[in-house]
């Protein structure tokens, strides 16, 4: 009969697991940090269940010492207050697997059947120590199931070398996930640099990730050192890599497979030492059979995998998301935002999200800045469905269609300069004519906005 352990500062805890599975497994007990130590060398257990919230030696703290002794033994860790951080520094540690409370006898008996299947292959991990993410770092923030298991990968693979292919929608937090696992590896204190290579032109992806020599080509009147270089010995993220052309795709793959490459113009080889993320919109495997991406890149960059989900399937992680933005939004624009009302969070909750998070969050910022009280009201939100509306639509088109037929020279600037003045007037009246605020609202500076009131000749009366 397998042998768990059972670590929890609550009595009745340690007794409902006792009765629970008495009958198919050994349980013994352990009511704090220190107790579990003296317990595993004693009665080398086959798996531990640990609680992370006890007095004295918490969990993450014994699950640390554990491991420096009997680094073979699953532990699961058990909390009731469930925080990405916490999953992530506790899968880092070397924890099997995490499981908040409370949870089903079935799922946690699942959990501890393969804990011990893995244990009878298990060979010895490699486990280092990180210091806390630095407090500058953006939170990856939720409780669904889809969260947890991310972060429990980014804590399995962030002190590997290894490439890491994260793939979903605009806007789910792609770049955050990288950001996670860098700032989780032993490389956090050396580069982060992030590459957009769909927002990057053509002609410009080859020269801004390998540089190049003066006189490489016309108007190359210096040197340039290119990302790869200058993130070496760090971690650079390539981000929509789907969008990124044959050409530019067979030279990352020479840099993946032999850390090396050479400036644009130049004959010098240049060997980096570099972990590379990558992460696309785009199913890749498709792209591959369609001959639009290198399969053998694709297979280079996919040795880990993660799926992130859109907002939508994990509306679970509104709430949690809302109160985070909210947070952040008040420290960004000086408010003092202490709540939202129930049919303004129902609102939320039931929007599509098709722009995900980053969605979420302009709708949030928008809503702080534009707020009349302390607590956000369903008038104080604004989506993407209500401000582009039909009617809108119709009097863009009808302002293109102008535009054109007018015979007058110009259309372009002059159907941007109609929707820039509109959006301008728009910010002031939502603002009361707040310069400050309607500067955030628009995402531009103050001085830019002074500039443009006065190029349109713009009046506000409150």
């Amino acid at each position: 009969m397998n042998k768990i352990l059972v670590v929890d500062d609550e009595r009745a805890v340690r007794y409902s697991f006792e009765r629970a599975f008495g009958e198919e497994y050994a349980v013994i007990t352990a009511e704090n940090g220190i107790d579990a130590l003296e317990k595993v060398e004693k009665e080398q257990p086959d798996i531990v269940l640990m609680d992370i919230k006890m007095p004295g030696m918490n969990g993450i703290e014994a699950l640390r010492k554990i491991k420096e002794t009997s680094s073979n033994i699953p532990i699961i860790m058990m909390t009731a207050f469930g925080d990405t951080d916490t999953a992530i520094e506790a899968m880092k540690e070397g924890a099997y697997d995490y499981i908040t409370k409370p949870f089903e006898n079935s799922e946690l008996r699942t959990i501890i059947e393969k804990g011990l299947a893995s244990a009878r292959l298990l060979v010895e991990a490699s486990c280092f120590y990180v210091d806390d993410t630095p407090s500058c770092v953006e939170r990856i923030v939720g409780k669904s199931n889809a969260i947890l298991n991310a972060c429990k990968l980014i804590g399995q693979v962030a002190h590997t070398d290894v490439p890491v292919l994260l793939v979903g929608e605009s806007g789910v937090g792609k770049e955050l996930i990288a950001r996670a696992v860098y700032h989780h590896s032993s490389r956090k204190n050396k580069p982060f640099i992030a590459v957009n290579c769909a927002a990057l032109p053509e002609n410009l992806v080859e020269s801004e990730l390998f540089g190049y020599e003066q006189g490489a080509f016309t108007g190359a009147d210096r040197r340039r050192i290119g990302r790869f270089e200058q993130c070496s010995g760090g971690t650079i993220f390539l981000d929509e890599i789907g969008d990124m052309n044959p050409m530019t795709q067979s030279k990352v793959l020479r840099v993946l497979q032999d850390s090396t490459f050479e400036r644009l113009g130049g004959n010098q080889t240049i060997k980096v030492d570099m972990r590379v993320i990558a992460a696309t919109n785009k199913n890749l495997s498709e792209e591959v059979s369609r001959g639009r991406f290198r399969p053998d890149l694709y297979h280079r960059l996919n040795v880990v995998s993660m799926n992130i989900p859109p907002l939508r399937e994990r509306r679970e992680d509104i709430p949690i998301l809302v109160e985070y933005l909210i947070k952040r939004a008040n420290r960004e624009t000086d408010h003092d935002i202490r709540g939202i009302s129930p049919d303004a969070l129902n609102a939320l909750e039931s929007y599509s999200w098709p722009g995900n998070v980053r969605e979420l969050e302009n709708t949030i910022r928008r809503a702080v800045i534009v707020a009349k009280g302390n607590i956000l009201s369903k008038e104080d939100l604004i989506f993407p469905e209500q401000d582009i509306s039909k009617g809108f639509r119709e009097a863009i088109n009808s302002v293109i269609e102008g535009a054109f037929l007018s015979g007058e020279g110009k259309p372009y600037d002059r159907v941007i300069a109609e929707v820039e003045k509109a959006l301008i007037k728009r910010a002031l009246e939502l603002t009361k004519g707040n310069q400050v605020k309607a500067s955030s609202l628009l995402g531009i500076t103050r001085v830019t906005l002074r500039k443009k009131i006065e190029e349109y000749n713009l009046q506000f009366s409150a």
